[in-house]
Order: C-alpha cells, then structure tokens, then sequence
C-alpha cells in the first residue's frame, strides 16, 4: 500500500492499517503463527518487512539490527508474557474474560511495537529513480532477512501467501 503525498510523492501507508490488511489475507495469519511457533518468527517484524517491501525498500544490515534492538524492548519484556498469560488461560474455566483483556493488551502492545518499527522508516531515503526495487523482489529479500535460515520452506509458503 503506497499513499500520494499529494507532492507528486509516493511514501507508505501507516503501517497499522497495511499490517491488518495484510494479516487478514488467506493462509497469512497461520503461516505467520506457524513461522512464530516452530521458528522462532517475530511476527510484527515479518509486517513490518512486507510494508518496507511495499514500498519498494530492501531492508539492510542497519534497518535489520535496529528493528531487532526493537523487538528487545518488546517482544521479551512485554509481548511475549502476554501471549503466554492469553494461551494458558484459554485453558482455564471462568478465565475466558481475562483471557479478552489480556488479548487486547497484546494487541495494543504489537500496535505500539509496530509504530516504533514505523518510526524506524522515518529516516529512510526515498526509492531511486522512479521505479522502486519490485514488491515481490523486496518482499523475499525483506524475508529472508527476517526469519531464521532454517525457516526456508515457511518463508516460501509466506512469500507466495503475501505476493
């Protein structure tokens, strides 16, 4: 999704909206879950590799290393004891309504982990020239770049789920 500046510019849409919209195309969710849980995937930053790619940016090593500084503060300290509270009390009887309320927190948590990985692009230059590097070119470098090397055959199921 790329918005006109209205100045003759093209720059990405708020990453929030691209990372629903995208989450909620067929087999993305799962494959995005099952990259999580077997490979160790962080799942706002695969969002966040895709809206680069949409907007014609190949992640570098820099823009790598400062989403993973990112996902430090986040996903360990915040995210991830969020997920585990949600999952054991889906299991719990009368903890359905917590369950809700932890879900939204982590929700809002990812919400606000993505905007600081959005804030990250703040700084980019724009594409060269006028035809940035190709979705599905940026997209699968982007991807590579972010799941593990082991992770090859979810990264190829997750490139042609979001190409």
């Amino acid at each position: 999704m790329i918005e006109d500046t209205g100045l003759g510019e093209q720059a990405p849409a708020p990453l929030w909206p691209f990372a629903l919209e995208i989450y909620a195309r067929p087999g993305v969710a799962a494959l995005c879950l099952e990259a999580q849980d077997r490979a160790g995937a962080d799942v706002p930053l695969l969002l966040w590799g895709a809206w680069a790619a949409a907007g014609g940016r190949v992640l570098t090593d820099a823009d790598v290393n400062a989403a993973r500084a990112l996902a430090d503060q986040w996903r360990g300290p915040v995210i991830t004891p969020l997920r585990q509270a949600r999952r054991a009390l889906k299991n719990l009887a009368g903890g359905e309504a917590l369950r809700q309320t932890v879900k939204a927190a982590e929700l809002e948590a990812e919400r606000l982990y993505l905007a600081a990985l959005e804030a990250l692009s703040a700084g980019w230059p724009a594409p060269p020239g006028p035809c940035p590097v190709p979705w599905a070119t940026a997209l699968r470098d982007n991807l590579a770049r972010l799941l593990p090397p082991d992770a090859g055959p979810v990264t190829e199921r997750l490139h042609k789920a979001l190409s």
